[in-house]
C-alpha cells in the first residue's frame, strides 16, 4: 500500500512535491487546476525534475469541476480539451494513471441524457489516454455516478475505464457507506483510492480520518479483502498539516493491523 496526499493548486508544486517527500510519502496526486498547477502555466520541466530528485511518485488527478457533460457543446469540447491536456501533463511526468471526474450540472436535462453525456466524453478521454500509455479512471461521485447500479451502467459502456474509489463520496447522499459494494463489484478494476471523513449528508467535508462517521478500520477491512494494495490519496484539505499526518500514521497503523477473513 502506498500513500500519498493532494497538492493544493494555489502553491507552488515543486514546494508541495518538496514538503510531501519530507513528510515521506510515497506519491502525489497531482491535480492541474489553477493557480498555480493550471495546466497553462505548470512548469512541467521543474515539476519532473522535482519528482525525479524527490523519488515521489505521480498520481495525476483533474479539475473535479471541468463541464464535460455540459449541455453547451462548446463548452462540453473545451472541457475534454483540457483533460486532454492535462493526459499529455500526467504523460510527459511519468504518471501511470489518471482519473476524471462526471459532470453533474445539466439543468432540465434526464438523468438518461447527463449519463450519456458524459459517457461519451469518457469514449474520447480513454482513447486519447491510451494513446499516452495511461490507465483512465472515474472517480464515483453523487448522484448519478456513486450507486452500484450507476457504475454497473457506465462501466458496462466503457469496459476499459478503472475506478478511482472515494471512500468519502461513498458515504454521501446514502443510508450506508457503499465501500464494501463498489469495492466487492468492481474488484478487478479498482486502480486508486481516495481517503477523508465526512458525516454522511451531502457534504463533502474532506475531514481527516476518524473526525467523521466512517469506520476506517472497517474500511482497510474491505479493501484488503477484496486484494487492494494499491495507491491511496489522503484528500485531507486543513490548514494545518499536522491533521494529514496524522491521517497518515492512522493509515499505517490500520492496514498494518488489518485482518482478512
Amino acid at each position: 500500500m502506498l500513500i500519498g496526499a493532494m497538492n493544493n493548486p494555489m502553491l507552488d508544486v515543486v514546494e508541495e512535491i518538496e514538503t510531501y517527500a519530507r513528510y515521506g510519502l510515497d506519491f502525489i496526486d497531482l491535480t492541474l487546476e489553477p493557480e498555480a498547477a493550471y495546466s497553462a502555466v505548470l512548469p512541467v520541466e521543474r515539476t519532473k525534475d522535482a519528482l525525479e530528485r524527490t523519488g515521489l511518485g505521480i498520481v495525476g488527478h483533474t479539475a473535479y469541476y471541468l463541464p464535460i457533460a455540459s449541455p453547451i457543446p462548446e463548452v462540453r469540447e473545451s472541457a475534454i480539451a483540457e483533460i486532454e491536456r492535462d493526459l499529455l501533463i500526467f504523460s510527459l511526468l511519468g504518471a501511470q494513471k489518471a482519473n476524471v471526474h462526471p459532470f453533474l450540472q445539466a439543468p432540465l436535462h434526464t438523468t438518461r441524457w447527463i449519463r450519456e453525456t458524459n459517457i461519451a466524453a469518457f469514449r474520447r478521454l480513454l482513447d486519447r489516454a491510451k494513446e499516452l500509455g495511461l490507465k483512465l479512471m472515474l472517480e464515483n461521485s453523487p448522484p448519478h455516478f456513486n450507486t452500484p447500479r450507476d457504475l454497473s451502467m457506465v462501466f458496462a459502456a466503457v469496459p476499459e475505464l478503472g475506478l478511482h474509489l472515494d471512500v468519502g463520496h461513498a458515504n454521501l447522499e446514502t443510508e450506508h457507506n457503499l465501500t464494501v459494494e463498489l469495492a466487492s463489484l468492481f474488484a478487478d478494476r479498482l486502480e486508486h483510492v481516495h481517503f477523508s471523513d465526512n458525516n454522511g449528508g451531502s457534504l463533502d467535508l474532506h475531514l481527516p480520518l476518524g473526525v467523521g462517521n466512517i469506520d476506517w478500520k472497517w474500511i482497510v477491512h474491505i479493501l484488503k479483502r477484496v486484494g487492494y494494495d494499491g495507491t491511496i490519496t489522503l484528500e485531507v484539505f486543513a490548514h494545518d498539516r499536522e491533521y494529514l499526518l496524522m491521517s497518515r500514521d492512522k493509515l499505517r497503523k490500520l492496514w498494518a493491523e488489518g485482518q482478512v477473513k
